[in-house]
């Protein structure tokens, strides 16, 4: 059962997150739907890249919740995003997601993204969780999502306290973990830590809820869950 429904905010993923768990379903209750920022796809130069306005948004998709983001599109740029600013927006997407109350969490954003968090990220830990006969094991949990392609992960986050070499020195969220980068941080010139984030995947519909779980998804191209 599906608690909360995130997406970037690029119209193909919507529209791939509402076909994935419909919103129309009269039996059950629509999990609240949210588009977060942090999970669009590597950004700028490409036109693919680019949003439509958040009040475009809005009419396009009354169902979804999009105060989160700019009403304007002001990250996109005609340069490049780099493999580590977007693999560093993807992890503290993960940060928010881990902050929310719900337990099972459909996330669908994109596989440059998760490609860049889940193999260049150094807090990013992959864990192979996988049983079933029917699990293509001869396939890396970090391999690049395939177009609308679903894996089901069990999201931890470990306190940076619990390993040695970490900085201490910043502030914490209101959950308890920092949320800037290592070295530089983005406020005053700040240093501060991060929590480590595992990702285990495991064989669909094999998951059991225990506490601090979280399912995860991928793309409008494709979907972890």
């Amino acid at each position: 059962l599906v608690d909360l429904v995130v997406s970037s905010p690029l119209s193909r993923a919507l529209k791939t997150a509402d076909l994935a768990h419909s919103p129309r379903t009269a039996s059950t209750p629509s999990p609240k739907r949210i588009c977060i920022e942090s999970f669009r796809e590597i950004n700028g130069k490409l036109l693919n890249a680019q949003r439509r306005p958040r009040k475009e948004l809005e009419t396009l998709f009354p169902h979804w919740n999009f105060s989160h983001i700019p009403a304007t599109d002001e990250s996109w740029t005609e340069e490049l995003e780099s493999r580590r600013d977007c693999s560093e927006r993807g992890y503290q997407g993960l940060l928010w997601v881990m902050q929310q109350k719900q337990d099972n969490i459909l996330l669908v954003c994109h596989g440059g993204l998760l490609n860049y968090l889940m193999n260049d990220h150094p807090k990013v830990v992959l864990v192979d969780g996988r049983f079933s006969e029917t699990d293509d094991l001869t396939r890396p949990v970090g391999k690049r999502f395939g177009n609308c392609e679903l894996r089901e992960f069990i999201v931890s986050v470990w306190d940076c306290n619990e390993f040695s070499g970490c900085d201490k020195s910043a502030a914490k969220t209101q959950n308890g973990y920092e949320t800037n980068y290592i070295g530089e941080g983005l406020e005053n010139g700040r240093k501060y830590s991060q929590p480590i984030i595992t990702l285990e995947e495991i064989s669909l519909g094999e998951s059991i809820i225990i506490d601090d779980n979280r399912a995860v998804v991928s793309d409008s191209a494709e979907i972890i869950f």
